[in-house]
């Protein structure tokens, strides 16, 4: 992870996009900007500055490996603009353990999350995979926002700026008349990427409709692994979240930056990173090469 933050932070300065010292004293490159044309709702830029901690690979890898998962296991990642470094995360860690990440992406962000424009986790990946780092593609993309319309980006009244990023990916796009229909159409595509074997786990990352849900229950949703949740609504809006929980499948939830923080032992918002070497963390084993 901390090799993948060193080519996305190339990558943006190749774009002419400074980083702001102020916002991101620990020049990852993956903190964005405070409002943006992609930018749906606040966030904590103390939250996205924890959430680049390289440690979270090895945080997110340890979850796979108490949930049981083995080489060659599918994990489907639903994957917000909010977080891109725990996208990067999830994905780093599936790397390690040599697992399949399915991974779609919702393009709407909170503050500071990937909400530049031309400069979301599409363009990340892509750079990534140009740099033999990652070697994963997206497998669909939606534009996010309110209930994945596009709809509620804090300065576009018509709803259109998140659609269009998502289509200027070139990638299959998430459509549907209701909220329910795009969960489902997002189901449909993680069964069809596992190729007849089981979803082994899901990974929610960052709080878009399709994945957290439109229903109280996510808010009672804990902290990182979650083997079995207190409850599941019947709301067909309840997320997948709760979908892949309804067949049994072991959930990482990753948002609560403060709580996964302090529940793994990482200090919030630490300028400079602590080193990886002096962390306990059980399964950080990421290769050398």
């Amino acid at each position: 992870m901390a090799r993948s933050l060193a080519s996305i932070k190339a990558l943006r300065l190749e774009k002419g996009l400074p980083i702001d010292p102020a916002l991101d004293p620990n020049q990852t490159g993956i903190v964005g900007d405070e409002f943006t044309p992609l930018t749906t709702s606040l966030g904590d830029v103390a939250a996205k500055r924890t959430a680049a901690n390289p440690a979270f690979a090895g945080v997110v890898a340890e979850y796979f490996e108490r949930a049981g998962l083995k080489p060659g296991d599918a994990v489907a990642i639903g994957g917000s603009g909010s977080f891109p470094a725990f996208v990067l995360a999830s994905l780093c860690a599936a790397r390690a353990l040599d697992l399949r990440p399915v991974l779609i992406y919702s393009v709407g962000s909170s503050m500071y999350g990937a909400n530049i424009p031309g400069f979301t986790f599409v363009d990340m990946l892509a750079r990534l995979r140009s740099d033999s780092l990652l070697p994963y593609t997206i497998a669909a993309v939606a534009p996010g926002g309110k209930r994945d319309t596009g709809r509620g980006v804090l300065f576009d009244e018509e709803g259109t700026t998140l659609v269009d990023e998502a289509r200027r990916s070139g990638l299959p796009v998430i459509e549907g008349p209701t909220l329910a229909d795009r969960i489902r159409r997002r189901l449909q595509i993680y069964d069809a990427a596992a190729a007849g074997r089981p979803v082994r786990c899901f990974v929610n990352v960052g709080g878009a409709t399709a994945n957290y849900g439109d229903t109280e229950a996510s808010l009672e949703v804990p902290n990182g692994l979650v083997l079995k949740l207190p409850s599941l609504p019947s709301s067909p809006a309840r997320g997948l979240l709760f979908e892949f929980a309804a067949r049994g499948v072991p959930v990482v939830h990753l948002l609560f930056v403060k709580g996964l923080a302090r529940d793994n032992g990482l200090p919030f918002d630490p300028v400079p990173f602590p080193p990886l070497s002096g962390l306990d963390l059980p399964s950080a084993r990421l290769p050398a090469t």
